[in-house]
């Protein structure tokens, strides 16, 4: 019996033909995760040096909502 509901932590193609939404759900979620990334490590400079705690806060709040939405537009538009 396959699986279902589609894997929540790490993408799988579902098939290699996605189309051209699909393309840019991908390229979305990619870029999406690259600058979560991003956002950590500035919040993560932030929060060490002690310069304000509470931005390093809300850049991190940020970026999981960044990387969530990115993974949501996946979802969406490649349905994977």
């Amino acid at each position: 019996m396959p699986n279902s509901m589609p894997n929540i932590l790490w993408p799988q193609a579902l098939s290699p033909q996605v189309g051209g939404a699909g393309l840019v759900g991908r390229a979305i979620h990619w870029i999406g995760v690259l600058l979560a990334g991003a956002f950590l490590i500035t919040a993560l400079g932030f929060a060490v040096d002690g310069w304000s705690r509470t931005e390093a806060a809300e850049l991190t709040v940020f970026a999981i909502v960044l990387a969530l939405g990115a993974r949501g537009a996946r979802y969406l538009l490649a349905r994977e």
